[in-house]
């Protein structure tokens, strides 16, 4: 699979992490600076751990970057394998300005599919799982400085962090600066940077969710985002019953959550689904629909995926990861919650 490294640009739809994400110019891929161990985690996953990888980016392979850029190779590491994951995607993350973190010192990136794609105005959660968030290779002091940002923030409290966000605030809002999150005039997007979660205890973190899922001023209302809090619930417990089940530690690693911000496209997705499930109903499922549409080009209404694998590990005999499950299962309990405040106004 070619890519052209003159055509890759900086990816701008992201929620939190590194710096240095690229994308190609049908923004259907990422490229991210990625570790061995990185690497390595998603290629045994889809060979051997089929359940996770469900839950994980498409793994497209890897790029070889040099300094001056210049795409020297794309390897298909898994073009062989059998898909594993369906059309997982991810998100690489890059935090604005300032907040970014530093660019891996790496000319090796991983090419992953982009769940945003297929979204037309794609609104984007990340949080980071887990109390501790370094693994046994860290530093004595970068140990301690992960300890203290864990120590002061929901990451001791809940086991998981909101480390950015990315919401649509609808067409033609004015502009508006607040010291944590601002709004672009040109995309209408309202960024939140690592800072903004840091704000939060575990008495008002579902503040953030409800900024996160309930915009007014693009038109979003209380019962559409009761859905989307629903299809989120399904996909967390999924998550938490396959990690549940698996043998791994992942430190650093986030969940990622993708919805369809614009009102008027999620009811076009939602009826265009709906037709689809009647189609297949009536047992016509191999049989194209109508308006042309294939598989591949299927709406997009919801998504949450694992990322960032970089201090990942199998880890036979040693039981489940509880570090990361703990998380979870705090998110799960954050979004019930929501589903029944937002039931009640309705």
């Amino acid at each position: 699979m070619p890519l052209d490294p003159s055509t890759l640009t900086a990816f701008e739809n992201a929620a939190a992490g590194h710096d240095g994400v690229l994308s190609d110019p049908t923004g259907a891929l990422v490229i991210k600076p990625c570790t061995a161990q990185e690497i390595a985690f998603y290629e045994s996953a889809t060979a051997s751990h089929p359940r996770f990888a469900q839950y994980m980016p498409t793994f497209m392979g890897t790029l070889q970057l040099n300094k001056g850029d210049e795409a020297k190779e794309l390897a298909a590491a898994v073009s062989e394998q059998p898909a594993a994951t369906g059309t997982a995607a991810t998100l690489a993350s890059n935090d604005p300005g300032p907040l970014k973190g530093k660019k891996l010192d790496t000319d090796t990136s991983i090419v992953l599919e982009n769940a945003a794609a297929g979204f037309a105005r794609p609104n984007v959660l990340d949080l980071k799982l887990g109390a501790r968030l370094w693994d046994d290779g860290t530093a004595e002091a970068k140990r301690a400085r992960l300890d203290k940002v864990a120590a002061e923030t929901t990451s001791s409290s809940l086991g998981f962090r909101i480390a950015g966000m990315r919401v649509w605030q609808g067409e033609g809002q004015s502009k508006t600066e607040e010291e944590l999150s601002a709004v672009d005039p040109e995309s209408g997007y309202k960024t939140f940077n690592k800072m903004y979660g840091r704000t939060f205890s575990a008495d008002n973190v579902a503040t953030g969710f409800r900024e996160y899922l309930l915009v007014p001023s693009a038109g979003v209302t209380p019962a559409s985002a009761r859905k989307t809090v629903n299809r989120f619930l399904a996909d967390v417990r999924g998550v938490q019953a396959m990690l549940e089940a698996e043998e791994s530690r992942m430190y650093s690693a986030s969940l990622l959550f993708v919805y369809e911000g614009d009102p008027a496209a999620a009811r076009s997705a939602e009826e265009k689904l709906a037709a689809k499930e009647r189609a297949e109903l009536d047992a016509l499922q191999d049989v194209q629909m109508d308006d042309g549409e294939d598989e591949d080009e299927e709406p997009k209404l919801a998504s949450v995926k694992l990322i960032d694998f970089a201090h990942a590990s199998w880890t036979p005999g040693q039981g489940p990861d509880e570090n990361a499950l703990r998380g979870v299962r705090a998110i799960v309990n954050v979004l019930e919650e929501l589903e029944k405040e937002l039931a009640g106004k309705e």
